[in-house]
């Protein structure tokens, strides 16, 4: 068992130092703003660095158990779903409206492929992801119940309700 954990170990070990050896990815990632309130858009922009060829551009949600992908249209796929097909790397800049569907933190990772790769296997990625951060904070907590302002209230409420039961009889005529 400990040896399996070893092999696991030094596994996870290598797959990190491969990926810090890849190169950076022919785009780069911004969103503005980078903290935004859900149901409110930022923009999503994807400015090519220049170079040959063409990719496969994928926006994911990393650090996650399960894969979810940006489509275009904005909303989150199961399933690998390019957000951008074969974009030359040599291109004009590519900005998306996206509206924040969610509250938390968003980890956006840009991955880049060839034409028709696999976004999900990690050995066949050419460039390292580049990672970009939505905050979303969600609605804020409810204020405390403050009881010693409410106390006394509620007491002079029970103090006039049982007034008026127990003398009710004046005010009735």
């Amino acid at each position: 068992m400990r040896a399996l954990a070893l092999a696991l170990l030094l596994g996870l070990a290598a797959a990190g130092v491969v990926d810090a050896a890849l190169p950076a990815p022919p785009f780069a990632l911004d969103v503005t703003p980078s903290r935004a309130v859900p149901g409110q858009p930022v923009q999503i922009e994807l400015t090519p660095r220049g170079g040959p060829g063409v990719w496969d551009v994928y926006l994911m949600w990393a650090f996650s158990p399960e894969a979810a992908f940006l489509t275009p249209e904005g909303a989150w796929s199961p399933r690998p779903v390019a957000f951008r097909s074969r974009v030359p790397a040599a291109g004009g800049p590519i900005t998306a409206r996206w509206v924040v569907n969610r509250a938390g933190d968003i980890p956006l990772a840009l991955v880049v492929v060839e034409p028709g790769g696999d976004p999900l296997a990690r050995f066949t990625w050419t460039f390292r992801p580049q990672i970009a951060w939505v905050s979303a904070p969600g609605p804020p907590a409810p204020a405390p119940l403050d009881v010693g302002t409410l106390a006394p209230l509620a007491v002079l409420t029970l103090l006039g309700c049982a007034l008026i039961l127990l003398t009710g009889g004046a005010f009735r005529a």
